[in-house]
């Protein structure tokens, strides 16, 4: 069985389309909101739009994704909203304009789960109400800058100076070039050879090729200003105590042993300040956990909706 989802688009609160993706009858007792990370799309999650309604019943179960503006089908994102309480704000019109009010759990991967601890610090009252579940994917807390890129931790106060403007200055001109179609072939050439760089520092062991294939063409997509501007964002992020929110609530924190971008530390320090939650590790696995064991984290992500049910 093949899921077709359907495809539609919202406006933010600043005039901003973003691309939703739906699959599930609208009145479905429980809903699985996905939300991508950093450089990622709805793709990222086609397991689990996959898997989800096999394993709950089609009929019981309504799936929503949708693009951070800036990524994927979305508009761009424009200057100065590049902000994760910006993504938190559209999270409440995507849960507005489609979602509905029943009860919601919400997968957040990496700038998801960021997305989500935000969405805590500015809107307390929705979780309980609305967002019954959390599941919280290869993400952190803050801060993010230890250990970011996977630079050793004696390194975390330059990486928090210069990676931002270095990812923005590069993200910038191979936009431009892009714009332009004037890039060389040394340019070409270089992409080609950073495919291996890429897989080893966003993947785990033995990833599928064809995973990987997915993430560098979402990658490719994201304008340089969204590129850049949205890692200076990450490395800004900093909400322990916004976790208290979800402290009534189920919450399943998943992390791959090998994950470069953002080392199992920070899952331990979510656990830590979350106590009620559940924390999985899976050994082998990188940054991209619902591409690498993507039969565990949509059972995860299956358990919370039954649990909400």
């Amino acid at each position: 069985m093949t899921i077709q989802a359907e495809r539609t688009g919202v406006t933010a609160s600043d005039g901003v389309r973003l691309n939703v993706e739906t699959s599930g009858p609208a009145d479905a007792p429980v809903t699985v909101l996905l939300v991508h990370g950093w450089t990622c799309s709805t793709r990222s999650w086609h397991n689990q739009v996959e898997g989800l309604p096999r394993i709950l019943g089609s009929d019981a179960v309504r799936v929503v994704s949708y693009d951070h503006r800036g990524h994927g089908r979305s508009d761009a994102a424009p200057a100065g909203t590049m902000r994760i309480e910006q993504l938190a704000d559209d999270v409440v019109t995507v849960l507005d304009n489609v979602v509905g009010d029943g009860p919601v759990v919400y997968a957040g991967h990496s700038m998801g789960g960021m997305t989500l601890m935000a969405l805590a610090d500015q809107r307390p009252e929705l979780f309980g109400p609305r967002i019954a579940a959390a599941a919280l994917v290869s993400t952190t807390c803050g801060p993010t800058s230890s250990g970011a890129l996977g630079m050793p931790q004696r390194f975390d106060a330059a990486t928090a100076v210069v990676a931002p403007r270095a990812v923005n200055l590069v993200g910038t001109r191979v936009d431009r070039r892009i714009q332009r179609g004037r890039a060389t072939r040394l340019e070409l050439a270089s992409a080609r050879l950073q495919r291996p760089a890429l897989r080893r520092m966003i993947f785990g062991k033995k990833a599928d090729p064809a995973e990987v294939d997915l993430f560098l063409e979402d990658l490719a997509v994201v304008p340089g200003p969204s590129y850049g501007g949205f890692f200076e964002a990450i490395l800004r992020h900093d909400l322990g105590h916004a976790l208290k929110v979800l402290d009534q609530l189920p919450v399943e924190i998943m992390h791959g042993t090998r994950d470069r971008l953002l080392p199992p530390r920070h899952a331990n320090r979510m656990a830590a300040q979350l106590p009620t939650a559940r924390l999985w590790m899976y050994p082998g696995a990188g940054h991209m956990l619902m591409q690498e064991r993507p039969r565990d984290v949509t059972h995860r992500l299956a358990s919370l909706a039954r649990k909400v049910l």
